[in-house]
């Protein structure tokens, strides 16, 4: 008599998972991580002004270096603003948190990843 192993996958709703993959996140995988990182997010968009600030501040740092290091002519007055190299601090503080964030949800969404079949499936 043949003897057929068990299905080394899984059919859901959502395709076909690694049997073992999804064994796994079920006994140890907390779904509510997911919105956690919605949460953080937020918390970390808020901290940085949102995205249209971070951009805006790229900007203002374009005209900065571009006045400072090709010398255009003057579009931001320094009047209104610090030191070129306190903006570029400023806004490599906000990517560093952006970055935190973003290592952050790699860490909880790799997991899923990993309930790759193997297969084409």
């Amino acid at each position: 008599m043949m003897h057929i192993p068990p299905a080394s996958f899984r059919v859901t709703p959502y395709g076909e998972v690694d049997a073992q993959a999804l064994k796994a996140l079920r006994e140890h995988y907390d779904t509510a991580s997911l919105l956690g990182m919605v949460d953080a997010l937020d918390k970390c968009l808020a901290r940085v002004g949102g995205i249209d600030r971070l951009r805006d501040e790229l900007i203002r740092l374009h005209a900065m270096a571009h006045t400072a290091i090709n010398g255009a002519p003057l579009s931001v007055l320094p009047e209104t603003t610090g030191s070129i190299w306190e903006n570029a601090d400023a806004i490599l503080m906000d990517l560093e948190a952006l970055n935190d964030w973003i290592i952050a949800v790699r860490d909880t969404v790799s997991p899923l990843a990993g309930l790759s079949p193997g297969h084409d499936g």
